[in-house]
């Protein structure tokens, strides 16, 4: 893709519609300054609430959302992505007009979401203020999943928040 990054387009189309969420993940560890292999997707934690589902729901109409098939490739399901849908799963892995994107209503590792927008800092990037998560929270995610690429990050991370510490 060319001209502006897919996950900045999708974070446009979430605060054009008032979508209540934090972005986590790699992209959140990339937001933060760390300098992580680029990441294939864009992570969010999102509010349950229903107000913030019925704004959810429109943000991913516009952005053309489809439930994605595995973890990997372009395969994915047009399946009504409606309040009653979103309202019944933690996790919900998509493909939108702009690239991947996945919303966790439960983010593994992670506090309430409450808490974790509480703690989130308010960045400036592509002209809006994005809530991104905390290291300390991305990095407890991180350690949660048990993935082999978020141990490679894992390793990065913590190497990122030692340096800024002045800590060996």
């Amino acid at each position: 893709m060319t001209g502006r990054l897919a996950f900045e387009k999708i974070l446009e189309t979430l605060e054009r519609h008032g979508v209540d969420y934090v972005v986590i993940g790699g992209v959140g560890a990339i937001l933060q300054g760390v300098e992580l292999p680029r990441t294939l997707d864009l992570d969010v934690a999102a509010s349950h609430a229903k107000a913030n589902l019925r704004r959810l729901c429109a943000a991913l109409k516009e952005m053309n959302a489809k439930l994605r098939l595995g973890t990997e490739g372009e395969d994915a399901l047009a399946a009504p992505l409606d309040k009653r849908m979103l309202s019944n799963t933690t996790v919900v892995t998509m493909l939108t007009r702009f690239g991947p994107f996945d919303v966790l209503f439960e983010p593994p590792g992670m506090p309430a979401f409450s808490d974790l927008k509480r703690r989130a800092d308010k960045l400036s990037r592509f002209g809006l203020k994005v809530p991104v998560a905390s290291l300390e929270d991305i990095i407890a995610a991180k350690r949660a999943t048990g993935r082999e690429k978020d141990a490679a990050h894992l390793t990065i991370l913590l190497a990122h928040v030692r340096g800024k510490t002045g800590e060996d």
